[in-house]
This record gives C-alpha cells, sequence and structure tokens, in this order.
C-alpha cells in the first residue's frame, strides 16, 4: 500500500475511539507535509499493549513495529528499550489534530466532554496514564502534562459521562487526577471490560 493510498483511508468508529483514549495519554500526533501522522510508543514493558495498538491501527500503518534503546543518564550511560510505530500521514487525522493541538502543544480540548464519552476512550487512557497506588485502591491518571484548568475539564468529563467523582490532587509540584478508593471500583468495573491482559495488574483491586 502506498503512502498515497495510505493518506486516505479514513478511520472506523472504533479506531476514533482508540484515538481518543491515546491522545490523552501518551500518543503524539505530528504534522507531516498537508497531513497528519499518529506517532505510538512505549517502554519495552509495554511490548504487548504496542502489538495491540498496531493491530487496532494496522491499516493506517506502513512498516512494521521498530525497537530502539535510548539514553537517559549521560553519566552513568544507562539506557532503556521502547517500542514504537507511526501510522501514515492521514487527512483524517487532521482534524484530530486541531481539536488537541494548539501551538503544536497537546491540550484538553475545552469540549472534551463531548468527545471523551466512550468507554474504550477511558480504558486506553486509564492503560496509557493510570496506575494504583500502592497503601490502597485508589488510582491516579498522570495528567501533569495539563493546565490545571484542562485537568478541571476532565474532572467534569468524568462525573458527567461515566459518574466517577474524582479530585486534582498535588504530587510535588505537579498536579494530577486522583480517583478516591470509594470511586475505584465503579470506574475498574465501567474500563475493565476493555483492558488487555497484560494491563490487568492496573485494575487488580483488593478486597
Amino acid at each position: 500500500m502506498g503512502n498515497t493510498v495510505g493518506s486516505q483511508i479514513n478511520l472506523t468508529p472504533r479506531q476514533k475511539e482508540v484515538l481518543i483514549g491515546t491522545l490523552l495519554g501518551d500518543g503524539a500526533l505530528e504534522l507531516n507535509g498537508k497531513n497528519t501522522r499518529l506517532r505510538i510508543d512505549h517502554s519495552v514493558k509495554q511490548k504487548e499493549y504496542v502489538e495491540w495498538k498496531y493491530k487496532e491501527f494496522s491499516n493506517l500503518v506502513p512498516n512494521k513495529i521498530k525497537y530502539s534503546l535510548q539514553k537517559i543518564d549521560s553519566t552513568t550511560g544507562k539506557r532503556y528499550g521502547h517500542y514504537k510505530f507511526d501510522t501514515f500521514s492521514n487527512v483524517f487525522l487532521n482534524d484530530f489534530y486541531r481539536i488537541f493541538y494548539k501551538d503544536r502543544t497537546k491540550r484538553v480540548p475545552r469540549n472534551v466532554i463531548k468527545i471523551l464519552t466512550s468507554p474504550l476512550s477511558l480504558a486506553i487512557w486509564f492503560m496509557d496514564d493510570g496506575y494504583k497506588r500502592n497503601d490502597c485502591n485508589a488510582l491516579r491518571i498522570s495528567t501533569n502534562s495539563f493546565t490545571k484548568q484542562e485537568q478541571h475539564l476532565l474532572l467534569e468529563c468524568l462525573k458527567n459521562n461515566f459518574k466517577i467523582n474524582a479530585r486534582i490532587h498535588r504530587q510535588k509540584m505537579a498536579w494530577n487526577i486522583y480517583i478516591p478508593s470509594s470511586e475505584a471500583r465503579m470506574f475498574c468495573k465501567i474500563i475493565k471490560p476493555y483492558i488487555i491482559p497484560d494491563m490487568s495488574y492496573k485494575v487488580h483491586l483488593t478486597p
């Protein structure tokens, strides 16, 4: 399949739901000429998750998953592995770029309450950036890359669309979304049907 053909493939409704969760999480859109491509990039520990996303977007991906090492400590030379892939530069991704980006920076759309409506999108967002606390069943979603105002938009979305009462917690100098233990079971019940086996530990709550 040539790049010209790949640039004209529209996304299925399911792919759009996967994309929304991915963009709220670790996924990135990049302008490439007139169109936009999606980049998926996760640590080596999440290889199965990358493979799952690759299958979800397989008709939009021109190449196989790539593995590479990145140096993270110039003193020790310690490296970590990660897996990644890019989609074709696709005209139908342009709208998502306009919605999720401003001045080349990813943001939470003002109308996210109308965009994040699917449990599948919610599950992918959590698989990307969510985790359970070690000392209780409370959950956190790493949203510190977004502004505090944008995080309040996400709180409103969680409450309105999924009936989850979350709040913002400060961790050192960053703010993240916090789902208390009293809400965690309901949250996990919503997303659990969409959690891949390799990520099931993230929704394993203690009795």
